[in-house]
């Protein structure tokens, strides 16, 4: 383990790899200097608009050049980096920006056609900390100041700042999603991210001749800590493509030639259904990491012999930093398919009981546990659901169903948790149904996951109308696009007169499931 931060992390690799490329992307090529330079700036100038250790900074906006450039200054500086999903509604963002405290928020112009400078227009600032929104984008964003507009301040001062970062400090804040609710922050350390990043480049074999594709969202810990830091550990390049469709990251590596391609099964299933994918030159790729949902051994297969390259399972989580598990690309085909590998080294891990938390022999299923470094600093303000998951010995509880066989590698099985995982995308039941509940037609809801070949998990609403009422399924999901994001929008609606129910009272999930694979 290195006692070290994310920025001195970035600069170790600086120093070793001065001219080799660190950056591409359509606005061009930035070797390790020239980023080093650039961030060193951007730094400098957040300190000088009052950004500094401890600050919380909003970052909005798409993976490109200039919003890494804005993580890792703030990274340098010891700011906390609060990375929102470029998806989110203008309300969604405001709860969030309230719920973590974020002092300054930098935007660019928008995701999807949703334009952020309107939205960000309509903030108020001075309610609460928000005291600062400024513009990081390409393009110029009327009424909002540009970082490049800002003055920079001495070097002296910026050392200072740099070196006043520890790295048992919280090093960012990402959003996960419980199984009720609304998103949580997961707080955790540049000693955590560091590291972890340093056992992606290990678990991959990264090295400063390595292309990464920065296919997965820097918002998510799985595009952070296994592609983007884990590139700047190793002193590899990272490509940004311009959007994150399919065309653009396989011409990633037809065109761009990189040599990693991580991603979640959606995406790649999305790769190869494309009409084209025939056509392109897939032969620069050498290996990637596949996680973030539920896949088939016969899936594993398909997309190797597809891509043509070795995929490495993971097993990782938000409240974990990124990686639980690792298993090396150069293990046998029938073991990467099969399992997700081994805990990671520097962590304990363990299947336990799930009633009793007692570790439990192989073969026999139970939850996964962990402990150690890359267990989180907890939930942002959230004490009593962080003691919910971390148990008074330090005990990561994921809510991961699993069996560990005698070569210590882990067989997935299920899940405690309610979580929808749709294509990568952690989606919490209850949010939804709040929603739906807030309509009067509507008596009772409950959100559950469906199987999906495509997204491995699809949203579907089983609602249960109020007497007398008539609603539609089409005015249920125009209910929850007004309010959440699009990938909460429930895929299927299903009408029921009554939920089945355990002997408690409580809704029996398999039956319902059993109900709902009925009736689509």
């Amino acid at each position: 383990m290195l006692n070290i931060t994310v920025g001195r992390l970035f600069e170790s690799a600086a120093a070793r790899f001065p001219l080799r490329p660190a950056v591409e992307a359509s606005s061009g090529l930035f070797n390790y200097a020239q980023v080093d330079s650039i961030t060193d700036e951007t730094a400098g100038k957040m300190l000088g608009r009052g950004i500094g250790r401890g600050t919380h900074v909003g970052i909005w906006a798409k993976d490109l050049p200039y919003s890494f450039f804005a993580y890792l200054a703030a990274e340098k500086i010891g700011a906390v980096p609060v990375l929102f999903n470029t998806s989110l509604t203008e309300a969604e963002l405001s709860v969030l920006l309230d719920k973590t405290d974020v002092d300054f928020l930098l935007f660019d112009d928008g995701y999807r056609g949703v334009s952020y400078p309107e939205i960000c227009s309509r903030l108020k600032l001075g309610r609460d900390r928000l005291i600062y929104i400024g513009y990081i984008g390409e393009r110029a964003a009327p009424g909002f100041d540009a970082m490049e507009g800002l003055p920079v301040c001495e070097d002296a001062v910026l050392r200072a700042a740099k070196a006043a970062v520890k790295p048992e400090d919280t090093d960012v804040i990402i959003f996960t999603s419980g199984t009720t609710g609304a998103a949580k922050g997961v707080e955790t350390t540049h000693f955590a991210r560091a590291n972890s990043a340093l056992a992606h480049v290990r678990a991959l074999e990264i090295t400063e001749t390595d292309k990464l594709c920065v296919a997965l969202p820097m918002f998510h810990c799985f595009g952070l800590t296994g592609v983007i830091l884990a590139a700047m550990a190793a002193g590899a390049c990272l490509y940004f493509p311009p959007e994150r469709r399919t065309r653009f990251l396989l011409e990633a590596a037809s065109v761009h030639k990189c040599t990693i391609l991580s991603a979640v099964p959606t995406l790649f299933s999305a790769m190869m259904a494309r009409a084209d994918f025939a056509s392109y030159d897939l032969s620069s790729l050498r290996t990637g990491f596949i996680g973030g949902s539920i896949y088939t051994p016969e899936f594993f297969r398909r997309v190797e012999e597809a891509f043509g390259f070795s995929l490495a399972p993971s097993l990782g989580q938000t409240e974990a930093t990124a990686g639980i598990t690792f298993i090396s690309p150069k293990a046998p085909r029938s073991v990467r398919e099969s399992t997700v590998g081994a805990f990671m080294e520097g962590i304990e891990g363990r299947i336990a009981d799930i009633k009793t938390g007692e570790p439990l022999p192989a073969g026999a299923e139970g939850e996964i546990c962990i402990r150690g470094f890359a267990v989180m600093k907890g939930y942002y303000k959230e004490p009593a659901l962080t003691a919910a998951a971390i148990d008074p010995e330090g005990w990561l509880h994921t809510g991961d169903l699993a069996k560990m066989d005698e070569s210590g590698n882990i067989h997935m099985t299920g899940r405690l948790k309610e979580l929808i995982i749709r294509g990568g995308e952690n989606i919490a039941p209850g949010e939804i149904e709040a929603v739906l509940l807030s309509d009067p037609r509507v008596r009772e809801a409950k959100v559950i996951a469906v199987p999906d070949e495509h997204y491995g998990e699809e949203i579907c609403a089983c609602v249960i109308p109020s007497a007398g009422a008539s609603i539609t399924a089409d005015e249920l999901k125009g209910l929850v696009a007004a309010s959440l994001c699009e990938f909460k929008v429930p895929r299927y609606v299903v009408f029921l007169k009554e939920f089945p129910r355990t002997s408690s009272g409580k809704i029996s999930l398999s039956e319902l499931k059993n109900i709902v694979n009925i009736k689509q």
